[in-house]
């Protein structure tokens, strides 16, 4: 699947828009995930990660 950057901005755009506390919440999730991801040898489970942290402005 192709996954135009229109599309990615987009949903940056709605995660920008959550309500304080849920997005805490997701950024937390984000936080851990992207140390798990760290951890296996799956280099798509980093870019995945990656993305998802970019998504939510997670440096």
């Amino acid at each position: 699947i192709v996954m135009n950057g229109w599309m990615l901005r987009l949903i940056a755009l709605i995660l920008a828009a959550l309500s304080g506390p849920l997005k805490e919440e997701l950024i937390k999730f984000a936080k851990t995930f992207r140390e798990q991801a760290r951890q296996t040898k799956n280099p798509y489970d980093d870019f995945a990660a990656d993305i998802i942290c970019w998504l939510l402005g997670i440096p």
